[in-house]
């Protein structure tokens, strides 16, 4: 006869996965099973009078030996796999950690994932169950943290432009700084440049005195020649009205004219 859940059943001799044996059989009775109760749980057929309890997944210290999942140890673990009445509580490490002792797919001790140290690359990432794996950068490339699943290429100095004035190692890149010459070069070209500012603002500013000094001759010229012609019109104005003057003066001696 199968199980019924909610009540008393008779049973072979063994309660089957999810029950335990509440009455074990006699002359008279058969096995009487129950269900296991919430939080506890049989996962095979069973003679047990109690169901087992459920394991608890402790998420804080690690690499502790699991002797219990009820024992009250901490393990760093996380449940993926819920209790029920035909299995237990399924655990695995939590993010960050890797399992390094497994019980029957259980997993009983947790360890932090390896930090890669500078100078290096993850050339595998870590999960649940395995370790992170690191890897030396290879020459001519750097991981200033070890974060990086690729090394970076070392920085190439610019030709005649720069130098290198420190070499790159396996976490450090290579330092580039301007060349001597280059910085001779940028020096008399700047020299250059306000040189030729100076010479440009001076010429211009030449340009302007010399149109001021020209205007001015100009003006002083247009009234001198303004002033000439007035006095040669005035000379010629005096000289006709004398004229006129000595004619009418003449006239009477000469009536018959």
């Amino acid at each position: 006869m199968q199980p019924r859940y909610g009540g008393p059943v008779e049973k072979p001799p063994n309660g089957g996965p999810g029950y335990h044996v509440k009455q074990a059989c006699s002359e008279v009775t058969g096995t009487v099973c129950v269900p296991c109760p919430s939080e506890y749980y049989t996962a095979h057929p069973n003679g047990l009078s109690q169901c087992l309890p459920c394991g608890k997944c402790k998420p804080a210290a690690l690499a502790r030996p699991l002797s219990s999942l009820s024992s009250g140890l901490e393990m760093g673990l996380v449940a993926w796999q819920e209790c029920s009445r035909t299995q237990n509580t399924a655990c695995h490490c939590s993010q960050g950690h890797f399992c390094v002792s497994e019980n029957e797919d259980q997993c009983e001790m947790c360890l932090p994932h390896t930090t890669c140290a500078p100078g290096q690359r993850v050339q595998n990432r870590g999960n649940h169950s395995h370790d992170t794996v690191c890897a030396n950068c290879p020459p001519g490339t750097f991981s200033p943290n070890g974060t990086l699943e690729q090394c970076l290429p070392w920085t190439r100095c610019q030709m005649w432009l720069q130098k290198e004035s420190e070499p790159g190692t396996s976490s450090t890149d290579v330092t580039c700084s301007l060349s001597w010459s280059v910085c001779l070069l940028l020096a008399i070209l700047v020299i250059c440049v306000v040189v030729i500012i100076v010479i440009i603002l001076w010429k211009q500013r030449n340009k302007t005195t010399s149109r001021g000094i020209m205007a001015v001759f100009s003006d002083q010229r247009k009234r001198q020649n303004e002033a000439s012609k007035s006095a040669v019109t005035e000379d010629l104005q005096t000289r006709e009205a004398i004229t006129i003057v000595a004619v009418e003066e003449t006239s009477p001696m000469f009536p018959n004219r």
